[in-house]
Formats: C-alpha cells, structure tokens, sequence
C-alpha cells in the first residue's frame, strides 16, 4: 500500500502543512544504542542532540554554561561602579519593567543586595497606564529628588535617549542591564549591559534580563569578595553567599520561561536548576503562588507550569494592578504574606482573563474576509476602549487566529494609539517597528524578534501599516508562510503511558525546546463528547484500548464541528500527549491542536 503519512502538501483544518523534522539516520541509531528511546532519539537528532552534547541536555550544569561575566562589554564597569557606591555607602535604586521579566530581574537583584548586607534598595515600576514601559525623564528626576546616586535600570533603557539624558543632565548616575534589541548608539550611561547590543560578542542574545541580572550578580560577588567585603562587619556576611546566590536561580527560572526564551545553553541550565530550588521550596512567594494556583503542596512544578501558571499571576499584575505586588511575593520570607499576596495575584489574574476577553473578541472580529496563512499581511486592530494591560494577549491571539504577525492598539489618555505586537517565525517585528520609529512613522517603539510596543497617533497608522508590510514582503515569513513543526508521527497503539514518561526526558521544555508534537496517524474516532458545552472529548480507537483526545473552546466552530462528524472516520490529529491521572490510574492522552483528514480516506 502507498505510504500516505507524510503527504508534503497536504493541509490541515487550520491551513497548515504538517512537517516532519527529520531524524539524522546516524545519529539516531547512535542514540539509540545508547539505551535512548527509538522516537526520542529520533526528535533529538533532529533537533541536533547527538551523544556527544547528550549530557549536557540531559543534565545541563551551570559551571559548564554559566560565562564569566567580564566577556560582556561595559559589565566590569558597571560592577566596578556599582561596588564603588557601595563602599562609599551612596544610595542605590532599582527601575524595573512590569512584566514578569522586569518582576524577576527586580527581586533577583534586590535579594542579592539583601543577603551580601547592603541596606534597603528601594525599587520603581512604572505604571503601564501612565507612564508605560521604561525609564523617564519626569521619573528619573525624582529618583535623583530622593537623595539616589545610582539607578540600576532592569529589562529596559537600551533605547531610552531621551530618559537617560535627562538623568544624566541631573547627575544621575545610571547602569543599565537590559536584553531587548538595541540599535547602534547607545544611552548615555556609566555602563549599559546588554548581550544584544550590535558591538557584543554573539552567543547569548538568549538570555532575559533575569538571566542578565543573575550574571551581574556572579559578576558583583566575585568584585566585593576581591575588595574585601565579607568581613562579617556592621551586616555584611563574612563570606560571599555563594548557596543563596545559586538559590536565586529559582526566580531567574521563572523571567526566563515566561518571556519565552529559547530553553538552551545557559538557559536550560537556568531553568532546570531554577526548578530544583523552586521544587525544594527555597521561595515562600513561589510555593505558595503554586498553590494559588491549584498545585498540590508536594506536586513537583515542571516549565509548563512556569509558563502557564505562575508567570500569567505575576504578569497579571503588572497588566491591570500594581506590579510591585510581584515584586513584594517574591520578596518576602514571610509565609503568611506569601498566602495573602499569591491570593491578591490570582485574584487579579481572574479579572484579568475577564477583561482580555472583552478585547480579543472585538480584535479577531475585525478581518472576517482574512483566510489563516494565505493573506500574509499584518493584522492591525483598534480596540478604542481595551485595557492597555491585556492588548499583549489579545495580540498573540490574534496572531494565532490569522497566522500572521498581529498587533492591537489602544486609545491612551493622550489620545494616541499605542498597542502591543506579537509575530509568527520568519518576521522580526521588533526591527520592523525600530525601523518604523526611526523613520518617523510612529511615535515609540520597540521589541525583539516575536513581541515588541508602540505607539502612534491614529493619523500615523495608515503609512504605518503600509510600511510594515513592505518588511513583512522581504521575509522568509511572506515566502514560506506558516507550518506546523511535527516531531514525530505515531499509531494511537504506540502513544503509550510508557512513551510519554520517555518524552519527559527532555524536560524542561519551552521555547527552543518544545514538547514533542505528536501526529496520530489515522486515528478512527470511537465517540465525541462535549465537556462543560464548549470544550470536546474526542476518544480514539487504540487497539483493544483507547486515547483520549481533549480540545478547548471548539463547540460550534469549524473543527469542532468536524471533529463531531468524524465518528467512525479515521483522521490525523495533531497535539500534545499528556498523561491523565485518575484516582492513581494512569492513561495515555493527547491535547489536540489541529486536525486534517486521514489521506486514505482523501483518496
């Protein structure tokens, strides 16, 4: 019989083509005499795992990653300055970002001045409403108001001219520790630290600005222990903290999943670290935002959870609250404040998914004649009355819907447009607004490759659309489109309990390192049933036994539609396998992404 499994141009429900990434035959083998599972070693060859970096994937370390902080230009400045002001008792303070990056760089840094015995740091974050993302001016000068001789700016500034002249014009001294894309000036600063910057040695444009943060404070303890400063005197430790430092990695852990950077190298040591202390409940604010959340007090947190969980609750704040609320849990060494703060961020991440509702809606509304992955132009939409706070959602949404990069813009309260972007792979959005910005066509702007701001006025948005998509036509995203990465393509009798404990394997997963995506391969639908009357359970045939295949939010639309018509009929069906766990039986299952008809049944 003709092999079907694999048709190169056959498209799914969702308009995608499903590509294999192909195994390296010799590898594969390689790994698989090494005791590797046959279908895990097939997904880490192609992703270019091969027996010689093995270890370090399976078990990355961070002596073997983390780099010397001193290869990263302008980081012994700021770490020399930074001593300086410490030994001469000056007054330092941290400006931070609202997001969960900014959240984490914040707290990282203000517990290490903690525990190498240096005063009260205070610590500002912007408020996205009013003053929106990074330093300014009116900001800057009431920091130097306050008696500060240095601020400490964090995940921000690498574009802030106009902000760091100001301070510079007061006497503010100013370190910056960023990682967005930066251009070829630079603010004026005493240091500006940032792997991105177009002068720094490549290898870790990877890293958030709490990987950065992190590895200033490497940086810092090793200055202060060369000067002398664990002395055990008026506070100060008598020895460098190297425990407590290594235990910040569990706040680190966090920046780095949730802003969604690449899970490799020195990040994937980070993480998979981070995870261990975080699991070893070093942090109160983090065990108990786990329980918020619905985790059992011993249940072991994976990435995913980092991700889906924790991260939205501390966004979440930042979004429609106050993100030193954030700040403050994971902070604090109190259990009872702990509870009571991880309850006020679930809280408000409730509300928070009430009001992004109400913008994503309207904002997919506005292209009902756009077909997904056949027009590959920029989705722009105006949702007057969003919350500011929730448009990054609504925006990666959109992007999901049309598979196309999408921003959603707001009206502020100077009556300006000013919104969130989200891309698809092969558009860097970031440079297109930088681009933007620089030619005059919006009012502020910046990002990196698959996130990014602005903001402009409505009368600027006509040009404005018109130049993003002469950038969109010049990218690999125009020429190729969208496509589904497929790890590996499976009989429902080979996706067993089994199979998916070797995938866990290659935890912890997240961008750059995926869970395998799974493609079942004509699976014959036993029945369809609705879950809570708009999600669907989809039980598929499996030999003598079967997979339960669970898909969200899809009653009444296209593919739910499908799905329930497919009763008896084999399909393909595409997603994440998972094992359920009921009353201490374990079964194979699978969350279901996307769908396409089985290609025997085409013929």
């Amino acid at each position: 019989m003709k092999d079907f499994s694999h048709n190169p141009n056959q498209k799914s429900f969702l308009g995608r083509i499903w590509a294999l990434q192909e195994p390296v035959g010799h590898i594969k083998r390689e790994l698989e005499r090494s005791g590797m599972n046959s279908s895990v070693a097939g997904i880490l060859s192609a992703r270019g795992i091969s027996s010689s970096n093995l270890p370090a994937y399976l078990d990355p370390k961070i002596r073997d990653e983390l780099p010397d902080p001193s290869r990263f230009k302008d980081m012994d400045t700021g770490v020399k300055h930074i001593a300086d002001q410490m030994q001469a008792g000056n007054s330092i303070s941290i400006w931070s970002d609202y997001d969960c990056d900014g959240v984490t760089s914040a707290a990282t840094l203000k517990r290490f001045f903690r525990m190498v015995g240096y005063g009260d740091i205070d610590i500002r974050i912007p408020d996205r409403i009013t003053e929106g993302y990074g330093p300014n001016a009116k900001g800057l000068r009431e920091v130097k108001a306050s008696g500060v001789d240095t601020v400490m700016i964090l995940d921000a500034g690498i574009v802030a001219f106009e902000a760091l002249e100001a301070a510079k014009e007061v006497g503010l001294n100013v370190v910056v520790i960023d990682h967005h894309t930066a251009e070829e000036k630079l603010p004026p600063a005493v240091a500006v630290i940032n792997a991105n910057r177009l002068d720094e040695e490549p290898g870790f444009g990877h890293l958030c600005a709490a990987g950065m943060v992190f590895i200033f404070c490497v940086g810092l303890a090793r200055e202060l222990k060369n000067r002398g400063w664990f002395d055990g005197q008026n506070g100060r430790p008598d020895m460098a903290p190297q425990k407590e430092i290594m235990e910040l990695l569990a706040i680190v852990a966090l920046g780095t999943v949730a802003d969604v950077m690449i899970l490799t190298t020195i990040n994937r040591a980070f993480v998979t670290r981070g995870l261990e202390f975080l699991n070893a409940h070093v942090n109160p604010g983090l065990r108990h935002l786990a329980l918020a959340a619905g985790k059992k007090p011993n249940e072991q947190l994976t990435s995913k959870d980092l991700g889906w969980q924790l991260g939205p609750r501390i966004n979440a704040a930042g979004r429609i609250d106050d993100a030193m609320l954030g700040v403050e849990l994971l902070l604090t060494n109190d259990a009872e404040e702990a509870a009571r703060l991880a309850g006020q961020l679930n809280e408000i991440n409730v509300k928070r998914k009430a009001i992004e509702e109400k913008v994503t809606g309207p904002a997919i509304d506005q292209f009902p004649d756009r077909t997904p992955g056949v027009d590959r132009k920029i989705a722009i939409a105006v949702v007057e009355e969003a919350h500011e706070g929730v448009v990054g959602i609504s925006a990666g949404r959109l992007k999901e819907a049309y598979d196309c990069p999408a921003i959603v813009l707001a009206k502020d309260h100077e009556g300006n447009l000013k919104g969130s972007a989200r891309s698809v792979k092969g558009f860097d959005i970031g440079d297109g607004i930088i681009a933007a910005r620089n030619q005059g066509l919006i009012l502020r702007g910046g990002g990196h490759g698959m996130a990014g701001g602005l903001t402009l006025t409505p009368e600027q948005l006509p040009a404005f659309e018109a130049f993003m998509n002469a950038e969109i036509e010049k990218s690999d995203y125009y020429r190729d489109g969208v496509s589904t990465e497929v790890d590996v393509f499976l009989a429902p009798t080979q996706l067993t309990v089994e199979q998916i404990d070797a995938f866990h394997r290659m935890e912890p997963f997240g961008n750059g390192n995926p869970g395998p995506r799974v493609v079942l391969e004509g699976a014959v639908v036993k029945e369809v049933k609705i879950l809570k009357e708009k999600h669907l359970k989809v039980v598929i045939a499996a030999g003598a036994g079967q997979i339960d295949g669970l898909i969200w939010g899809v009653v009444g639309t296209g593919i739910g539609d499908f799905l329930q018509n497919s009763v008896g009929h084999k399909i393909d069906v595409y997603g994440s396998p998972d094992v359920n766990v009921f009353r201490g039986d374990r079964s194979a299952q699978i969350i279901i992404d996307d769908v396409r008809e089985h290609a025997e049944t085409l013929l």
